[in-house]
């Protein structure tokens, strides 16, 4: 009786031991959710060192200019020496604009940042403010194109679809055409209207059959053909 309860106590042991020792369950750490702002601030900062380039070369074009109007060559005797501040006019002219095209390029950066952040209202208004700043300047069609990005953030397709217009028919040959053209085409898939987006995507290919859009407008066009 007694070895029956010794060996009882025993076995109740061991369970309690292997029970114990049993590994705890290994949980995995689910992956956070990705945060949404995360394309639309690689985005904006693409298009920053984008247009940081432009604004390079126009300055550097301007301090050309300047260097070459400022020693100009003369070719007879002046017969009388011209105004001390009409001399002096063209040359001032050049740091002048140069000061402008470097605000100009500040405030366009401070638009992208505020559209990376969401800030889609104020992000309008200042890209806004840029083109009316300059119209018909390097970054004018640039600020044309992310005012449609605004609103097709938002989901107003109608305001996206005029802005990428604008950018197509007046800037035709400048870098945000294609991007334009292209922007117009997922507008209207948005909107149900998928042949008038092929139409529209075929037009990218066709027309700027050499840029990087082409080839999105490309894959697009395979993903709604059916």
């Amino acid at each position: 009786m007694k070895k029956l309860a010794v060996f009882a106590i025993v076995m109740l042991s061991l369970g309690c031991a292997s029970i114990d020792d049993a590994p705890e369950p290994v949980t995995v750490p689910q992956a956070a959710a990705p945060d949404p702002r995360i394309g639309e601030l690689q985005t904006a900062m693409t298009e920053l060192l984008d247009r940081l380039d432009v604004m390079n070369n126009r300055l550097a074009r301007l301090e050309e200019s300047g260097a070459t109007g400022s020693q100009p060559v003369v070719t007879e005797e002046p017969r009388r020496a011209e105004s001390p501040s009409l001399q002096m006019a063209a040359p001032a002219q050049q740091p002048q604009r140069a000061l402008v095209g470097a605000q100009l390029a500040n405030d366009y950066r401070e638009a992208i940042m505020l559209f990376g952040r969401g800030r889609h209202a104020d992000a309008r208004r200042a890209f806004q403010a840029v083109f009316d700043s300059e119209s018909a300047g390097d970054l004018a069609d640039n600020a044309l194109f992310w005012i449609g990005e605004t609103y097709f953030a938002t989901g107003d397709y109608t305001n996206a679809v005029k802005h990428y217009t604008r950018v197509v028919n007046e800037f035709s040959d400048q870098n945000k055409a294609p991007d334009a053209m292209f922007k117009i085409a997922l507008a209207q898939e948005r909107t149900g209207d998928l042949a008038l987006a092929r139409r529209t995507l075929q037009q990218v290919i066709e027309k700027y059959p050499y840029s990087s859009t082409a080839s999105s407008a490309k894959a697009e066009l395979a993903r709604i053909r059916f």
